[in-house]
């Protein structure tokens, strides 16, 4: 247990542990597969959209085990990225330098005493740099905004804290890397819940505006990128507007890429509503949009870690159609260096090469 969160060993990092055995989970699977073969049936002999430029990547998942890079030299990350050109992927999303609950951070920081520390964000900048990628950097995270953000107690000192570790953080990240990186990605997410206090989104805010005023105070030209969510939103979209726009109303966010949340056991036919309060909420802010086109399927959350696979091409072709009908500006993925991986598991080989078919279909290859 770390900061209220049961964690699981593997290897030599932590992750936040699977949820406890749940009887009522059974035939949920089946279920959803169910219903995601019944609105691609809908669709029908639709011609699909959409190319991926983008991918999520990382020292290591906080939540299972994927494909660590603690370890890894700026070779094996010229890998990763030239497995990524081949399939049009020219922009990375280091998705976190540090985090609160996992006391991990993964470069030589003076700021976190008492955390674990790896060299990993090093490598990777040098390799991007080699490979002409665009690099968006996460610094510090936190993955339970309840207690480590004081949102159960409505404490707003810790939202406080966590900003100023975020921004020491990045300081650090800006004097050792600047000029590494071209991007800045707002680690810590947000996920909008039906008739949730409206005061927990207004907390978000506060953190959100004094994260990335001092961002944009220190390197005013760096592009924010945030991905959040409000994959709950079907029937209450107006709310989730509102409610997203008490949390980034006054943050600086020229990006936002929401995760779809289909990976996570939500409906194909929730997309074209999730996707329409996320244009609304950009046409506000006049920011840009993107969308986070999940790769994957969350097929067992339960047990000492999580269960997670490669998701079924068919279902990933619709969801980059539905973001490219919606009008997103750029399509990246959580995360093509595991789920697309070319001497990954059957499944994963399975969705790249479905995935390069499909470009080369399309002439793109």
């Amino acid at each position: 247990m770390m900061d209220g969160i049961p964690v699981s060993e593997i290897d030599d990092f932590v992750v936040v542990a699977g949820r406890p055995p749940d009887p009522s989970h059974a035939g949920k699977s089946e279920a959803l597969a169910r219903r995601t073969a019944e609105t691609l049936a809908k669709a029908g002999d639709y011609q699909p959209r959409g190319r991926l430029s983008g991918s999520f990547i990382y020292a290591h998942p906080p939540d299972y085990r994927g494909r660590p890079t603690l370890h890894f030299g700026a070779a094996d990350w010229r890998t990763v990225f030239r497995e990524f050109k081949e399939i049009g992927i020219n922009t990375a999303i280091w998705q976190a330098s540090a985090w609160k609950e996992l006391r991990e951070c993964y470069y030589p920081s003076k700021a976190f005493p008492g955390y674990r520390k790896w060299n990993a964000v090093e490598p990777m900048i040098e390799a991007a740099r080699d490979e002409s990628m665009e690099l968006y950097l996460g610094t510090f995270g936190v993955l339970n905004g309840e207690a480590s953000l004081g949102l159960a107690e409505g404490d707003t000192r810790k939202a406080v804290e966590a900003a100023e570790n975020e921004l020491a953080c990045f300081k650090e990240l800006a004097k050792r890397y600047g000029g590494g990186f071209q991007g800045y990605y707002l680690s810590s997410e947000v996920i909008f819940w039906p008739r949730r206090p409206t005061p927990v989104y207004r907390h978000y805010g506060e953190f959100f505006r004094r994260v990335t005023a001092g961002v944009k105070d220190a390197l005013p030209g760096l592009r924010i990128l945030a991905s959040p969510a409000v994959c709950h939103s079907a029937g209450c979209e107006q709310e989730a507007a509102d409610r997203m726009m008490d949390s980034f109303g006054g943050a600086h966010v020229d990006v936002f890429a929401p995760m779809d949340c289909i990976g996570q056991g939500h409906d194909l036919e929730t997309l074209e509503s999730s996707l329409g309060v996320w244009s609304e909420v950009c046409r506000a802010k006049g920011s840009e949009l993107w969308s986070n086109c999940e790769s994957f399927l969350i097929s067992d959350p339960h047990g000492r870690v999580m269960t997670i696979e490669a998701a079924d091409p068919a279902r990933f072709l619709y969801q980059m159609t539905a973001a490219d009908r919606a009008g997103a500006k750029k399509l990246i993925t959580w995360e093509a260096m595991h789920f697309m991986n070319p001497a990954g598991d059957p499944k994963a080989r399975l969705l790249r090469q479905a995935y390069r078919d499909y470009l080369g279909r399309a002439g793109e290859r």
